[in-house]
């Protein structure tokens, strides 16, 4: 009983005292904290956010906030890296596992159709050896290291030669547009209507109808009767050029022949041989041509006639670049010494040769007599605007006639 009550004791005197000796306790180690600098430090950082706990992102987030940009760029820069390998291989390995399913199925297939007999012959499908072929394993040359060394090769050696020859076969197309642009521009404005001088109409010979001789059975024209008989042998009807077969085709062959099939329109009697009769060529050789510019839509170019007739223009408003001008242009104001002036220097001052128009008429100009720049290029309008309506009512009569046959 004494031994028990000494034990009570005692513990009851620890009691009393411990409040205390941990109160001491606490004292000695914060006062070995504020004269340590680095433990203030960490004192004062527990006391802002709390003791640190590995399981909380918080805890990683503390450290990784205290990182330069450049130690977490290389942190970030590795783990990326890593990643991406990893995937490439992840990636690698299923392609892998479905094309080697799918290699399996279709071998069995085949298997099953030769024990049927459907195919002959064996045929064995090896699916390692597929994969192999068709699946490249990943490298470490894909990765994104390797990569940013490529780019940085690409960019520093290879790709300014490829900007120059870019750069310079962008310019060479350019500069070929615009030239096939103004070339064509140039063939439209220089089909220049040339006007002629008219010369005086001369009379053709007429047509006299022959008559029966009294002592022969051949005709003999009147011009016989006044020479005598003697020269009526001489006067007789001369020999007819021989037929022409195969012959080469011109532009007026095609012209004449246009011309006689609207003379002989489809109905008439034996019309393809009145026709080749005119024009010395076979019969089916004109049939032929004549179905052939029909279905090739041939527009043979029209010729010049032997007297050609002066145009007579009416009044027209024309448009120039500066302001609407309108006047009446008229062939008397032109004479043909200024026409013929006006055709030399359209043709010595093209627009190929003289990339500015506005030096171009004014050369023009200066070789026409008595006439100034912009009359010049109003007669250059007018004669322009003639030539296409002339070569639209062409189109159409020879559309026309080639629908007819």
């Amino acid at each position: 009983s004494h031994i028990h009550l000494y034990h009570i004791f005692q513990e009851s005197i620890v009691f009393l005292f411990l409040p205390s000796f941990i109160y001491i306790l606490q004292l000695v180690a914060v006062h070995d904290i504020l004269t340590n600098s680095a433990k203030r430090v960490k004192y004062h950082q527990v006391l802002e956010h709390g003791l640190p706990d590995w399981r909380q992102a918080v805890y990683y987030y503390r450290r990784v906030r205290k990182m330069g940009l450049i130690e977490m760029s290389i942190i970030l820069f590795i783990i990326i890296t890593i990643g991406q390998y990893l995937v490439a291989w992840a990636a690698y390995f299923e392609k892998k596992y479905t094309l080697e399913e799918y290699l399996t199925l279709k071998s069995k297939k085949l298997q099953k159709k030769q024990k049927k007999g459907k195919i002959d012959g064996s045929i064995e499908i090896n699916p390692e050896l597929v994969t192999m072929q068709v699946l490249s394993r990943p490298s470490v040359s894909c990765t994104l290291p390797i990569q940013i060394c490529k780019l940085v090769w690409f960019l520093v050696v290879e790709f300014p030669p490829l900007t120059y020859y870019w750069t310079r076969r962008y310019f060479e197309e350019r500069q070929k547009r615009k030239e096939e642009a103004l070339q064509e521009e140039s063939e439209e404005e220089e089909e220049v209507l040339v006007v002629r001088e008219r010369g005086p109409r001369r009379r053709k010979a007429g047509f006299t109808v022959p008559e029966m001789s009294n002592n022969s059975q051949h005709f003999v024209p009147h011009d016989d009767k006044r020479n005598g008989s003697a020269d009526s042998a001489k006067l007789s009807e001369p020999a007819r050029p021989p037929i022409v077969s195969g012959g080469l085709w011109t532009d007026d062959d095609f012209m004449d022949l246009i011309r006689l099939m609207k003379k002989y329109p489809p109905g008439t009697s034996e019309r393809w041989e009145k026709i080749g009769d005119s024009m010395r060529r076979p019969a089916a050789e004109v049939a032929h041509m004549a179905h052939k510019m029909k279905d090739d839509g041939f527009k043979p170019v029209s010729r010049q006639e032997e007297e050609n007739e002066v145009l007579e223009t009416e009044p027209k408003k024309l448009k120039t670049r500066g302001a609407k001008v309108t006047e009446e242009m008229d062939d008397s104001v032109w004479s043909q010494i200024q026409q013929k002036a006006f055709e030399a220097a359209l043709a010595k001052f093209t627009k190929a040769n003289s990339p500015n128009s506005s030096d171009r008429w004014e050369k023009i100009a200066k070789l026409v007599p008595d006439k100034t720049k912009e009359e010049c290029i109003l007669r250059y309008k007018m004669l322009v605007n003639q030539v296409k309506k002339k070569k639209e009512k062409e189109n159409t009569q020879e559309q026309e006639t080639l629908n007819e046959v």
